[in-house]
């Protein structure tokens, strides 16, 4: 069975601050590196996390997006989009692009979808 992944488990782990959720969302997090349970993030549930993370706990976005990549890569998540979702937040750090809008530029760059968009971040990256 595969599982969806949700921010709250994200969230948690990351942060640590829950003892009880840090230590259930760190044994799910052994599991997933070790493929022993297989989740897939949504493209929601990661940005979510991206924006809870940065905008409300403030934490620094390079070192969100290194801790989103990092669970991106780990064994058990079974994303067919994972290449996608890792080139958007490669974009998001080095452009200073909302997520949604690296999301359509990642899309188009790696699976050559055309862009339509008013938004001038979009139409140049």
């Amino acid at each position: 069975m595969i599982y969806l992944l949700d921010t709250s488990v994200i969230i948690r782990f990351l942060l640590g601050d829950n003892e009880k959720f840090l230590e259930q969302s760190t044994q799910y997090f052994k599991d997933i590196e070790t493929a022993s349970i297989q989740v897939e993030i949504l493209e929601g549930v990661l940005m979510e996390a991206f924006f809870v993370l940065t905008k409300f706990y403030k934490l620094p976005k390079n070192e969100v997006i290194n801790d989103l990549k990092i669970i991106l890569a780990l064994d058990g998540v079974v994303n067919s989009n994972k290449t996608v979702l890792h080139e958007a937040l490669s974009i998001v750090e080095s452009k200073n692009v909302d997520f949604v809008d690296a999301l359509i530029c990642a899309k188009s760059k790696l699976q050559g979808y055309g862009k339509l968009s008013f938004d001038k971040d979009i139409k140049n990256c």
